[in-house]
């Protein structure tokens, strides 16, 4: 295997709050209107709003990501009843887009990519995300370690989308036969496998899959390297 592909959220990253969709902020800049969050009138609000989020919408960098956060903020606020100011929706845009704490980053992220680059091995990052993340991945001091990091809003389609797989395929000039695909999500796996790759599913304790996969899972880097040895 000639070319190591990871997703990054549930793989490379966690969120801290437990929700991707979250701000740090958000309790320190709601106040008691905190106490909505997570309640049925805040899912449904949520999901009513989640357009201004769709992973699949083209962003250029984290400035187009930050209009788009502030829409999703504004839709919030009406079907929330928040009476939210304009500087408490920018300052919850930019914490979402500037404040890497709401991402865990796992422990052995640095030492397992370090090693897999000393070994010769190609590493792609195919994520669904904004583009802060890359931002973020910069600024963690992880994004060197892959020769290409593709992700949604720059392909304007979401995995398991064939253009997603083409498009790191394509960065990475990478044959799919030589390719090992790694993501949490059953369906994100079987597109890989549709494209050509083979696929392991990540099940990180602190991030569990929505569902397993039917396939080879590991737990952790450690688990990952033993599957890549004997793909």
């Amino acid at each position: 295997m000639k070319h190591l592909i990871l997703d990054c959220g549930g793989v490379l990253v966690w969120p801290r709050l437990g929700d991707w969709a979250l701000p740090c902020a958000m309790a320190d800049l709601l106040g008691d209107r905190a106490k909505d969050i997570h309640t049925a009138r805040y899912l449904l609000a949520h999901r009513r709003a989640a357009e201004w989020l769709d992973e699949a919408r083209p962003m250029r960098d984290v400035a187009d990501e930050r209009r788009y956060r502030r829409e999703y903020l504004r839709a919030m606020d009406v079907y929330m009843d928040w009476h939210m100011t304009a500087d408490t929706i920018d300052a919850l845009a930019d914490d979402f887009t500037e404040n890497i704490d709401r991402y865990g980053f796992f422990e052995d992220d640095e030492p397992w990519l370090k090693a897999w680059k000393a070994r010769g091995l190609s590493l792609g990052m195919l994520s669904d995300a904004m583009p802060s993340i890359l931002v973020f991945m910069e600024r963690r001091g992880l994004l060197g370690y892959f020769d290409a990091a593709v992700i949604s809003t720059h392909v304007g389609a979401i995995k398991p989308d064939p253009r997603m797989y083409a498009a790191i395929l394509g960065a990475l000039d990478a044959d799919p036969a030589d390719c090992l695909f790694v993501d949490d999500r059953p369906d994100n796996l079987e597109g890989a496998i549709r494209s050509g790759m083979k696929a392991v599913q990540m099940a990180r304790s602190e991030a569990l899959p929505p569902e397993r996969w039917n396939g080879p899972v590991a737990r952790d880097f450690a688990a990952l390297d033993a599957l890549l040895r004997e793909a």
